[in-house]
């Protein structure tokens, strides 16, 4: 990870671009999204959003564009009283397209990056997981400069 560097940002963040649910890997509680490259529509960069430690989550497949924020009170409180495990680090995400409230993800962190990688390029954030590779006889393409993180909840 050589020339990359984590930058701390605050929620809420938009997506104006396609995203789709791309990997979950449950044995790690990880879920990522990601939103394709497409140079043909001008999206010459491939998104990805990855969240670690999820607890529990309620995603759609596809967000025709996306804003994440922090669940309110109000919205947090329901989403404890449905899940009474302790939270520790947890956070809740809540996933909101146009149409309102399409999602959440509760999870110990969120982190978002963008990049030139094409569609067949395994995953940036986490390439140790072994998901839709890119071809080995092509160079490897070059990963994002930086990732963005949100702020702890103090």
């Amino acid at each position: 990870m050589a020339g990359r560097q984590t930058e701390l940002v605050g929620l809420p963040v938009s997506f104006d671009r396609p995203l789709r649910l791309f990997a979950y890997i449950i044995g790690h509680s990880q879920v990522l999204l990601r939103g394709e490259q497409d140079i043909e529509a001008g999206l010459p960069t491939t998104v990805e959003i990855l969240f670690r430690d999820v607890g529990t989550l309620a995603v759609r497949d596809h967000y025709r564009a996306l804003t994440v924020r922090l669940a309110s009170p109000t919205e947090e409180e329901q989403l404890r009283a449905a899940d009474p495990r302790p939270w520790y680090d947890w956070r809740a995400f809540i996933l909101e397209t146009e149409s309102g409230n399409n999602g959440h993800v509760v999870a110990g962190a969120m982190y978002w990056a963008e990049s030139s990688s094409p569609a067949d390029y395994s995953s940036f954030l986490i390439p140790e997981y072994d998901l839709p590779r890119f071809r080995p006889d092509r160079p490897v393409p070059a990963g994002p400069a930086t990732i963005y993180t949100t702020f702890p909840r103090g």
